[in-house]
């Protein structure tokens, strides 16, 4: 899951587009779209090589690091036919996304550096699919040309007996729901170099074959004010004796099996807004969880100082039926000298959190 985080003084992120030549074009295309027929309680996967994104670049020059993709659900998933037995949308997280080869044509899935596993998506706000390339888009040519390469990818509709709730109230009809989404190609500063809108149709059939099987839940979320964590160094003991900034119940994790959270930013450094060269590496940050409310029953607590690389900070090797919450704390040690050298200014990251399952 991904959050903004603020640094110090204050945070934002921003948007900006591309500026491109006459003569030079990026074009961003997401080929995909379908009918998802779900007959089985085991749910249903999209054909290997049906859905791929095209990225091809024509002209002279480009070079764009730091990129990533990403995925928006435009509005809730309501039947576009029928009505269901619950009432409710379609859960977007039983809906997920999965990378599955390329064209070999550079950059290829690992030199991205892109995640092979399956991805839920979020019902709100953006889904990740590529947090940040580990290569640019680069091509140069002083008489001009083109690159071109594909990433494949495949959806997956999950299996379980929720889809008796997805079902038609009707008997013997079908449902049918529509899932809009957008998909977003970004620039290393938050800049929208393309976007595709893609329309995908999902039907759950009245009679499924095979049997109701529950799967491991699993779901991540940062809530409320620690979206926007923010350190602010109003006075010389804040440098002398360090900040921390606290969000109890920050962190929520549904879990039923054992599992760890860990975390990494975008980047190896905060960026200054003001510009220029104006850096701090992101390890002058530490950050831990503590019980919040309800937390787990067990586990291990590790503190960690930020950095580019994910690191864990909890671990238990049981989950629990309720949802678990935990307290978010930042904070920075006392007398760094990397902070006391550092020019005044809002400093910012990205900081991504990974629920992973054990």
């Amino acid at each position: 899951m991904e959050i903004k985080w603020f640094l110090g003084w204050a945070i934002w992120c921003l948007l900006s587009c591309w500026p491109s030549a006459t003569w030079a074009q990026l074009r961003f295309n997401a080929y995909s779209g379908g009918y998802f027929n779900v007959t089985d309680y085991a749910g249903y996967t999209a054909p290997e090589g049906s859905h791929r994104f095209h990225i091809q670049y024509q002209g002279m020059e480009i070079n764009e690091p730091n990129w990533g993709v990403r995925a928006r659900i435009n509005g809730q998933i309501r039947p576009v036919s029928g009505e269901n037995v619950s009432g409710l949308p379609f859960p977007a997280e039983k809906l997920r996304f999965q990378f599955t080869h390329d064209s070999g044509n550079s950059p290829t899935l690992a030199d991205i550096g892109a995640s092979m596993a399956s991805i839920p998506f979020n019902a709100l706000g953006e889904t990740v699919l590529i947090a940040e390339s580990n290569v640019p888009i680069a091509y140069q040519n002083p008489y001009g040309g083109s690159m071109q390469f594909h990433l494949y990818f495949t959806m997956h509709v999950a299996g379980g007996s929720y889809l008796d709730q997805m079902k038609n109230r009707a008997a013997y009809q079908m449902i049918v729901y529509s899932v809009p989404i957008t998909f977003t190609l970004y620039g290393q500063a938050g800049g929208v170099l393309g976007y595709q809108d893609v329309v995908y149709h999902i039907q759950v059939n009245q009679t499924l074959s095979g049997a109701p099987q529950e799967e491991p839940v699993y779901g991540l979320e940062v809530l409320g004010a620690a979206r926007e964590g923010t350190l602010e160094f109003g006075n010389v003991s804040n440098y002398v004796g360090g900040v921390t900034a606290t969000y109890p119940d920050g962190l929520k994790v549904n879990a039923n099996t054992g599992y760890s959270v860990a975390v990494k930013t975008i980047g190896p450094e905060l960026t200054s807004l003001a510009g220029g060269q104006a850096t701090l590496p992101v390890s002058v940050v530490n950050l831990r969880l503590e019980p919040g409310s309800n937390p787990a029953s067990s586990g291990q607590y590790t503190e960690i100082a930020l950095s580019d690389g994910y690191q864990v900070l909890f671990a238990a090797n049981t989950g629990r039926e309720a949802p678990q919450f935990f307290t978010i704390v930042y904070r920075t040690t006392g007398n760094d000298e990397r902070l006391l050298r550092a020019r005044s200014g809002t400093y910012t990251t990205v900081v991504l959190y990974q629920l992973l399952p054990q």
